[in-house]
């Protein structure tokens, strides 16, 4: 293969009626300005982090801050290309083979120089079985990791692998750099809420379900990063008390929004808004293991009892678009291009799956769902269509997120409201919800033709044809609906009018845009 230090994903990501809730604000809110050089960075919509070890990492405001924390050997720049980070160059030595030449220098936050020792354990420890990373599937298929000397480090797979440069990047991939120094003779309690690693930020304090807060790493390889001194993170539950907050000139930046308050935020001076499509999945989770889920007909049924349009009008406030399937839109070359029978509407479809059925009319199912907002209302669209349709009897049941995500792995759950982003590849989403073996198959799902359409995908280096056999194994596994694709909403990050260099990426990768935040 032809050597490369650029690979254009261009191709892959292409952008594709109410007022704020004025919530009364938390502690931190209160407090004076922040000193000049502070950036002030609300996480919203969550306040749960169980982790900052990357390799351990699975909910979406732990990659929020671990981002802005490590470093991968690769990044993706303003346009989507993949280009080196850790690694000074890369090159394809083979279709089974990559070399990657290490910078030199690099510290990590304690002062030690990271090398291809630590890129070397690091692989390995996500590799191994019995530390149980999430992130696990994604380099199993790794043969062999060679260092020939302290800056090189060549990846070997048993067979071409397409998705391993992207899960090299600094994304939701739990490949950054952890220091071997610290973790080889096991992972320390302590390294879960005071990791060290290479990126621009290291961990000042941490508050759980409150805040933390970071400070510049001085000896950061990239010169002139980070651009501001500190960051201070608070955990804002509510996307709503995080605009006000914002309004109010207690942060700088809120990691999300409200899709209700766009339109008026977007005529507000006070406030910059970014939106633009972004790489996400949002869909019903059904647990094809126990009733009434475990009957094809009566998930078909369902799937076909409700209408995804109204829950882009009602739940995002016209904020997205109804999904094909579970691969997003915007990885356009992989993404369903029409949408299928299965997720259209067809009460007469629905009613006549129903009776094929061993499940009927008064079955009775709890849809998990959390928090006060639109994932809530997400459930409430979607049961209230379905019992009317069906004349079935689900209800709603209101949880935390790190509950429902507890339970989703443990498999005590009929259906959830459930979703991914952040991520970058279709492996991600096709391979990892419909493989038997997939790290976000919760829902219990098996079907041997699809497992084999996903496998023959991650060995095709070319993008075309890799992009045909994922959309062939959704067409398969769409039939068998063992997750109902619903929409996918854009992506919104709010700005004080003061702030600039923070870039905006389709996958929402917040820490790792904040490292060029000026002006705060």
């Amino acid at each position: 293969m032809k050597a490369t230090t650029k690979i254009s994903r261009r191709s892959i990501l292409k952008s594709g009626a109410a007022a704020t809730t004025l919530a009364m604000l938390p502690l931190w809110a209160g407090r004076a300005e922040a000193a000049c050089g502070t950036l002030r960075a609300g996480i919203t919509g969550y306040n749960v982090i169980n982790t900052l070890d990357p390799a351990q990492a699975s909910l979406i405001p732990e990659s929020y801050v671990i981002w802005g924390m490590f470093n991968c050997l690769l990044k993706f720049d303003a346009d989507m290309n993949i280009v080196p980070d850790l690694a000074e160059s890369y090159e394809s030595v083979s279709p089974t083979v990559v070399r990657f030449k290490l910078r030199e220098g690099v510290k990590f936050h304690d002062g030690v120089e990271m090398t291809s020792a630590d890129v070397k354990f690091t692989l390995e420890r996500l590799s191994d079985e019995s530390f149980g990373s999430p992130h696990r599937s994604k380099f199993m298929p790794i043969s062999e990791i060679r260092t020939p000397d302290a800056y090189t480090v060549e990846i070997e797979t048993a067979e071409p692998f397409a998705p391993m440069l992207s899960y090299l990047t600094n994304t939701r991939t739990g490949s950054q750099i952890v220091p071997m120094h610290l973790l080889k003779d096991g992972t320390p309690d302590s390294f879960a809420t005071n990791p060290i690693g290479t990126g621009p930020f290291k961990l000042s304090t941490y508050e759980p379900g409150a805040s933390l807060s970071l400070v510049a790493h001085s000896e950061y390889f990239e010169e002139g990063l980070p651009t501001v001194s500190a960051v201070d993170i608070p955990l804002i539950a509510e996307e709503s008390a995080g605009v006000t907050a914002l309004l109010g000139g207690s942060i700088d930046i809120t990691s999300t929004a409200p899709f209700a308050d766009i339109p008026d935020l977007e005529k507000d001076n006070r406030v910059q808004v970014l939106k633009s499509g972004g790489t996400n999945t949002r869909f019903i989770s059904l647990n094809n293991a126990v009733a009434p889920f475990d009957d094809v007909h009566f998930r078909r049924a369902v799937s076909m009892a409700f209408d995804r349009q109204p829950m882009v009008d009602v739940v995002l406030f016209g904020e997205g678009r109804v999904a094909n399937g579970v691969v997003p839109s915007s990885i356009s070359w992989a993404a369903t291009k029409e949408q299928p029978m299965e997720t259209t509407m067809n009460p007469e479809a629905a009613l006549a799956e129903l009776e094929k059925s061993k499940y009927g009319k008064g079955t009775e199912a709890a849809i998990l769902t959390w928090g006060s907002s639109w994932w809530k209302r997400f459930a409430e669209v979607f049961v209230l269509q379905v019992n009317q349709v069906l004349g079935v009897n689900f209800n709603v049941e209101v949880s935390d997120s790190g509950t429902v995500y507890q339970r989703m792995q443990s498999g005590d759950v009929q259906g959830s409201i459930w979703g991914w982003l952040g991520l970058i590849d279709p492996d991600e989403y096709a391979y990892e919800i419909y493989h038997t073996n997939g790290a976000r198959n919760f829902e219990n799902y098996s079907n041997p033709e699809v497992d084999a359409l996903l496998e023959e995908a991650r060995r095709t280096l070319d993008l075309g044809p890799r992009g045909d056999l994922y959309r062939q194994a959704e067409a398969l596994a769409i039939k068998d609906c063992p997750v109902l694709p619903c929409f996918e909403s854009n992506v919104h990050n709010l700005l004080a009018p003061k702030v600039q260099g923070f870039v905006q990426r389709p996958y929402s990768g917040f820490g790792a845009q904040l490292a060029d935040v000026k002006d705060c």
